[in-house]
């Protein structure tokens, strides 16, 4: 405006002269009534307040305040609250710039503050970024959590930002990520590298040294992978019927091509699958094999021998398995209704849905509920089949299954799939983990693990916090406990009705069905310094640091440990079987509790369990232990696999066990 005024005064100046000329009188006008004449008013129509306040004072040009913006940013000196903004720079209604204003007045101007929200007091680095906004490794845990800073790209971190390769297992001195032998024994001499001279040793002559070999008696001339594994061969013991005797499948005619010396397993086999009452063994060789039986041989879909190449992986739901392939492609077997044929699924109105095309390519993992599969994709869309009501159907969560999930958990008849965003889609049996419309907003971001009950989930947030649903009493409410599942948890366990949740400080919350382990107030002054829970189907046991054990829930199941309280020191694994525990210690020796006749009573075989055991495995109701020596020592109900002593001279060098709910098979290193 102030560059105006040097031209209304020449052009007022020539009017004067030019009037002067013509020998006229020129008359003073006012049209705003400002004292100013409208010759002279560089401001015309200016109003005049009566009792005007300082900023609408009349200047000599006829101006006040309001009709000035020095900085030319449209906003008049009066309500401009930044009165010099740049030239160029956008403002707001009160005249200031993004340059001139800093929100989180974190002493960074909003226009150079890459984290516009940095809470209060938090010192900030040049970018107005603090600590807590910060996640220099990218492991998804900020800076300040973050106790292992350094973390490489694309490994999985816990709650402290810490991967596997930031702790030492062996307790050698040397990072798991540098320790090229991390089984090192207590006690024993090794080199930089974390290793003693015999873990550097090949001692069979593989190619793999010791360290690394998971099979260290391999024939010469064999060719192994590089965990110096070959395959094996299989014994099996316990019910016939349900997987104990590889010579058929029970009840289903054809379904095998194993002969009567079972020679099909005799070489080979590399891992086993099992549903309830049946196994299915992977063969180094891609191919599969099975027997066992099935409880129904209506809806049965064979496992055709030509379909049975390339399989990496095999899985399964009660009574059906399906197989993934080194293509991504799937096949299924066993009962229809259950997952076993994925043409189908089955609901009230017996509606029909082709997904085989959908399972022909880019599958990378399968999840299942007791009658139905999930199978996730590379572009994390989700196929499903089996029983619709348990999860084999998903038509009004379509939309949400079509891209960005991660994993996917299970209760025995419902799905819940984790997104990339942290948010949670369920489907399947509603009262039983598929329905989570009561918790929508608690699971729309955040979520970063997964935990379940037989009929109920418990998710744990990034924040520590636990959100659950499903089924009430076994677990899905969790509102008693819910100050206490508000932060700190860092992991979750449960029996097949109720949960414990392990927190930061070494402190265990439970909740669900009291009988059965959801109640442990008459142990809660013991529950400190827990770092690992273990359950039978109604009870828990938790190992403290200090290596004892602490017991809850159904007495009769193991949840009272009273009866060997003082030999449970010095404690490294607890295994289990529906009812009774298996506690290992540090010295090999095992120590058992829970009913007597599925497991708890081992007296009768104490002296092969006092030293030297390395692994335990389970049916329902008997164990297995291997020892180093790679012999196996059996307990509990004899029927259901208790009893090895009819091939006891065939367990030696057995690699794994598996196990259905009543019977043993185990693969064996070949003489």
């Amino acid at each position: 405006m102030n560059k105006m005024k040097p031209l209304f005064l020449a052009l007022i100046m020539l009017t004067a002269s030019l009037a002067g000329c013509l020998g006229g009188e020129t008359e003073i006008l006012d049209e705003d009534g400002d004292g100013v004449a409208d010759n002279l008013d560089l401001c015309p129509g200016t109003s005049v307040a009566a009792e005007p306040t300082e900023n609408e004072l009349i200047d000599s040009d006829g101006c006040n305040s309001y009709q000035f913006d020095d900085d030319g940013d449209d906003a008049n000196n009066v309500a401009d609250l930044c009165p010099m903004t740049p030239a160029g720079e956008s403002v707001d209604k009160d005249g200031c710039s993004q340059s001139q204003l800093d929100d989180d007045e974190d002493g960074v101007m909003n226009d150079a503050d890459l984290c516009t929200y940095t809470p209060a007091e938090e010192t900030v680095n040049a970018d107005g970024c603090s600590q807590s906004q910060l996640d220099d490794d990218a492991d998804g845990v900020m800076n300040n959590l973050d106790l292992c800073p350094l973390t490489p790209a694309g490994e999985t971190v816990d709650a402290d930002g810490c991967y596997w390769g930031d702790f030492d297992d062996d307790g050698d001195g040397v990072k798991n990520s540098d320790d090229l032998c991390p089984n090192t024994p207590a006690g024993e001499t090794f080199d930089t590298d974390g290793c003693t001279q015999w873990q550097r040793d090949d001692s069979d002559g593989d190619g793999v040294m010791n360290s690394l070999d998971f099979c260290q008696l391999t024939p010469a001339g064999v060719t192994v992978a590089t965990d110096g594994c070959h395959g094996g061969s299989v014994v099996t013991w316990g019910w016939a019927r349900g997987g104990g005797v590889p010579y058929g499948m029970y009840g289903v005619a054809g379904d095998i091509t194993v002969g009567a010396e079972g020679s099909e397993l005799s070489s080979r086999v590399t891992q086993i699958a099992s549903t309830e009452r049946s196994f299915a063994a992977l063969k180094s060789d891609g191919s599969v094999v099975t027997w066992g039986s099935y409880p129904y041989q209506n809806n049965y879909v064979s496992l055709e021998t030509t379909e049975s190449t390339d399989v990496i992986e095999i899985y399964s739901t009660r009574y059906a398995f399906a197989g993934l392939k080194s293509d991504g492609s799937v096949i299924t077997w066993g009962l229809g209704s259950h997952g076993g044929d994925s043409a189908y699924w089955f609901s009230n109105s017996n509606s029909i849905w082709d997904e085989d095309e959908n399972l022909s390519s880019n599958v990378i993992d399968i999840f299942s509920t007791r009658s139905a599969f999930a199978a996730l994709k590379s572009d994390g869309s989700v196929v499903t089949w089996g029983l619709n009501i348990e999860g084999g159907a998903t038509t009004y969560m379509d939309g949400n299954l079509s891209s960005n999930v991660t994993d996917i958990f299970s209760t025995n008849t419902a799905f819940a799939a984790l997104k990339s965003d942290g948010s949670v889609v369920t489907w399947g049996q509603f009262l039983y983990g598929g329905d989570s419309s009561s918790v929508t907003a608690n699971l729309s971001s955040g979520v970063t693990q997964i935990y379940s009950t037989n009929a109920s989930f418990a998710a744990v947030k990034s924040d520590g916090s636990v959100v659950t649903w499903g089924y009430a009493s076994y677990g899905g409410d969790s509102s008693s406990m819910s100050a206490n599942l508000s932060s700190g948890i860092t992991k979750i366990y449960s029996t097949d009705s109720a949960f414990a949740a392990v927190k930061s400080d070494g402190s265990v919350v439970t909740w669900g069905s009291a009988d059965h382990g959801g109640d442990s107030s008459s142990v809660s002054s013991e529950l400190t310094g827990v770092i690992e829970i273990y359950s039978t189907n109604s009870s828990f046991a938790a190992v403290k640091s200090d290596g004892s054990v602490v017991t809850w829930g159904s007495v009769d199941h193991g949840g009272d440990s009273s009866s060997v309280s003082s030999e449970l020191t010095g404690v490294m694994e607890i295994y289990s079987t529906d009812t009774a525990f298996a506690a290992v210690k540090s010295d090999g020796s095992v120590i058992t509790w829970g009913s007597v006749a599925h497991g708890g009573d081992s007296s009768s075989v104490s002296a092969n369990l006092s030293s030297g055991v390395t692994q335990i495995y389970s049916t329902n109701t008997a164990f297995a232990a291997v020892k180093s020596d790679g012999s196996v020592v059996t307990w509990g109900s004899a029927n259901h696999g208790g009893d090895s002593s009819s091939v006891s001279s065939e367990l030696t060098g057995v690699i794994e066990i598996y196990s259905t709910d009543t019977a043993f098979a185990a693969i064996v290193e070949i003489d």
